[in-house]
């Protein structure tokens, strides 16, 4: 695989794409905290927006099907594992990556895609995301998960951590600009020590899920100004709003200390 050696990485994925609609220039590192040639509102988007695979994107896992994945019947969109399992996109999931793909502001803003997916069956997951159509792009296309993705980290990992370190390398993102959605709170709450606005999804993807995570970012990124301006840390600490609630995780105030995370989830 071309980009970054691992099992995790497609040729066929969107920055390989020549296709001046889906994409704009890559960020590079110093540009992700200079996004949107300084227009307010895209400073409020992650640059970098990363899914789990297993019961976030799609259902069912893949450990519960048989692999062999292919079109039933040939030509359609109906993707089935070889004793006949259909394996779906969660709606939450299909509607993030069609407004990520096709929105003017998400595109002006060249927000990233990634997969991070500790999965014991990558070469499955790889080709279920060739075969997934998620929606179509501005020209009518159809465009599978594996098209719509930067970068993809899927195979079996102690922590996930290690796959956003290998993200951050990849996209030249820092962690404090990426938002993740996964359905294990185990993974949430280790990603989030890392800095990360992590998103809990415990039934799959939901679009409610979706709409909360970008609005908690948004306070993400005000916690983050509100702590550069104090110039100190923030002790971990529990906040609920009516039915949902968010916990900042990883500061403990002491010098050398992350800036900590932000786990969003029902309570």
């Amino acid at each position: 695989f071309p980009r970054g050696g691992r099992a995790g990485n497609a040729g066929r994925m969107r920055s390989s794409f020549d296709d001046p609609l889906a994409r704009g220039t890559p960020r590079s590192p110093e540009a992700s905290t200079r996004r949107g040639g300084g227009e307010l509102d895209l400073q409020l988007l992650p640059s970098l927006v990363v899914f789990d695979l297993d019961d976030t994107v799609w259902w069912p896992e893949m450990y519960m099907t048989a692999g062999n994945f292919h079109h039933e019947p040939p030509g359609s969109t109906r993707v089935v594992d070889r004793l006949g399992e259909e394996l779906t996109i969660h709606p939450g999931a299909r509607v993030a990556i069609e407004e990520m793909l096709n929105r003017p502001r998400w595109r002006r803003a060249n927000v990233q895609i990634a997969f991070a997916s500790r999965t014991d069956e990558p070469a499955w997951a790889m080709e279920a995301m060739r075969l997934l159509r998620v929606c179509t792009d501005p020209r009518g296309r159809d465009v599978t998960l594996e098209d719509a993705v930067d970068h993809a980290e899927v195979y079996p990992v102690r922590s996930k951590t290690e796959q956003f370190h290998r993200l951050k390398e990849k996209s030249g993102v820092p962690f404090e600009e990426m938002l993740f959605f996964d359905n294990e709170s185990r993974n949430v709450r280790e990603v989030a020590t890392l800095g990360v606005c992590c998103i809990y999804t415990p039934d799959g993807m939901t679009v409610e899920n979706w709409r909360e995570g970008l609005a908690e970012f948004e306070e993400h990124v005000a916690h983050r100004r509100g702590e550069q301006e104090s110039g100190g840390g923030v002790r971990p600490s529990l906040r609920r709003d009516g039915s949902f609630g968010s916990l900042s995780a990883g500061n403990s105030g002491k010098k050398g200390s992350g800036s900590g995370g932000r786990i969003f989830f029902r309570p």
